[in-house]
Parts: structure tokens; C-alpha cells; sequence
């Protein structure tokens, strides 16, 4: 070493050109990097449609509770009704058909081969029954996994995921 605590110059030379990654180390990071993510892509579309799924069945058992306390509430009938041509489960007051809630399916990328229902529509009287049970199946398949959630609404305003 020199007096001013300098490396002399073939010293210098070695360790400067050592600093950073070689062209063939990045390549092979990166190749790695698209690997793993080429691997999990197919399980992060599967977890994106299952939260989908969740979604859509939350917000239709939350219209079909809604739907109960909105009767008794106003002491008026409503009418629960499924439009597949637009995908939106609607509550409306029976007797002038005055929308009181909406929700859309679209936003949760279902379309009407996802959804299923056990009828089209329903009433619901003040008393708190309905005129008769409910049954709601969304269903998806992600390559070979299928999944699904069941919306069961029961006489008496029970709503229940399955």
C-alpha cells in the first residue's frame, strides 16, 4: 500500500471492475423471476375468482336480508326478482315496482351461465315470510378447478352461504 492509503493500481483495477452484476447474472435472475411467476399465474387466477365469487354471494345475501327488513320496515310487500339478461338481482316495492335496491352481477365478471336460481322471483310480506324458499348457485371454472357458493334463502328470511 502507498502512503495516502491508496491501493496501488493493479489492485485498484481488480476490485473497480468487480462492482456490479455481469450481463449473464441479470439473465439468469430474470429467468428465474419469469419461471416462478409463469408457475403461480394459474393459481393467482384461480384465488382472483374465488374472491369473485365471494364477493357476488355476500352482496346477494345482504339484498336478500335487505329485502326482509325493507318489507317490515315500510309494511309493504316486495318483490325479489333476477334479470339474467342485465345480471342484477332487484327489490322492488310489489306494488308500484319502484326499484328500493339494485346490485349487478357484471362487475364480478359472472355471466348467466355462472349464476342459477331456484326461480326468477319472489315476494316478501310484512310479516317477515316469504312466498316461498330461495336458491342462488354461482359457479366458475378456472382450468380445472370449478368452484361455487350457494345463496339460500329460506320462508322465514333465513339467508344463509354455502
Amino acid at each position: 500500500m502507498s502512503r495516502s492509503g491508496q491501493l496501488p493500481s493493479p489492485m485498484r483495477r481488480a476490485r473497480t471492475s468487480r462492482l456490479g452484476f455481469t450481463l449473464i447474472e441479470i439473465l439468469v435472475v430474470v429467468a428465474m423471476l419469469a419461471i416462478i411467476l409463469g408457475l403461480s399465474a394459474g393459481r393467482i387466477s384461480a384465488i382472483i375468482m374465488r374472491q369473485r365469487l365471494n364477493g357476488a354471494a355476500v352482496a346477494l345475501s345482504n339484498d336478500l336480508q335487505t329485502a326482509f327488513t325493507l318489507a317490515q320496515r315500510d309494511r309493504k310487500p316486495v318483490t325479489i326478482s333476477f334479470d339474467t339478461s342485465t345480471m342484477e338481482l332487484r327489490v322492488t316495492d310489489a306494488a308500484s315496482g319502484t326499484v328500493m335496491r339494485q346490485t349487478s352481477l357484471s362487475g364480478y365478471n359472472l355471466t348467466a351461465s355462472n349464476v342459477s336460481l331456484s326461480r326468477s322471483s319472489l315476494n316478501v310480506y310484512p310479516a317477515g315470510l316469504a312466498g316461498d324458499s330461495l336458491s342462488i348457485t354461482l359457479s366458475a371454472t378456472v382450468g380445472d378447478a370449478s368452484y361455487s357458493h350457494r345463496v339460500r334463502m329460506t320462508r322465514g328470511g333465513l339467508v344463509q352461504i354455502k
